[in-house]
């Protein structure tokens, strides 16, 4: 009985010998645990739920950046004597000559937001009888006098009013160099229409 009980305990022994030699590798040191060398760089296994998807980009309003909105809506729009804004307000004037259209021979500030542009017909002489026509933002609001008057010629504009001089000829001024005067009237715009500040006289209106 103690021979069979010898040799169980031997027999034990036996496997536990060899579960040491065949089984599993008992674990690395700790320092081992992803080693890497140049040689030998890391891999990375890609995930299977994210493989070959691309990388969500946060919208720019969220991340906070600044979005471009374009060039601002209150630059100032200029104008020339060609313009068409112009050239159909000048179209638009009634003749005083059959044979001489309006033409557009000056103009102020032509980006100035309130602005001026004078009319003469076509062949005029000092004499003639002139139009002053004012603009806003390019807008046409109209002319500075119901009938155009000669002599007429613009003496100052600022931000908001045009300072336009009157003259007439005296009894016994050349037709090309009056002396009567001038008068001074003011063009303000109050910012929804031209004032007119000042009276013209009788020797100007005939």
């Amino acid at each position: 009985m103690k021979r069979l009980l010898l040799l169980a305990v031997g027999a034990t022994a036996l496997v536990a010998c060899g579960g040491s030699e065949q089984g599993t590798p008992s674990a690395a040191p700790s320092s081992a645990v992803s080693a890497t060398t140049p040689e030998s760089p890391a891999q990375v296994t890609p995930d299977p739920a994210t493989e070959g998807t691309q990388p969500q980009r946060t919208p720019p309003e969220e991340a906070g950046d600044l979005v471009p909105m374009g060039p601002p809506d209150d630059e100032p729009q200029c104008l020339d004597l060609a313009s068409g804004p112009v050239t159909q307000a000048v179209d638009s004037l009634p003749l005083v000559f059959a044979d001489s259209p309006w033409v557009a021979t000056d103009m102020g500030d032509p980006c100035a937001s309130f602005t001026w542009v004078e009319a003469l017909p076509y062949g005029a002489t000092v004499s003639s009888p002139t139009h002053l026509l004012f603009f806003h933002d390019a807008e046409y609001l109209g002319t500075a006098t119901l009938d155009p008057y000669g002599f007429t010629s613009v003496a100052a504009q600022s931000v908001d009013t045009v300072t336009v001089n009157y003259r007439w000829p005296l009894a016994d001024d050349a037709n090309a160099n009056p002396t009567g005067g001038p008068v001074t009237i003011d063009y303000r715009w109050d910012g929804t229409q031209v004032t007119m500040i000042g009276t013209l006289p009788p020797e100007v209106t005939g």
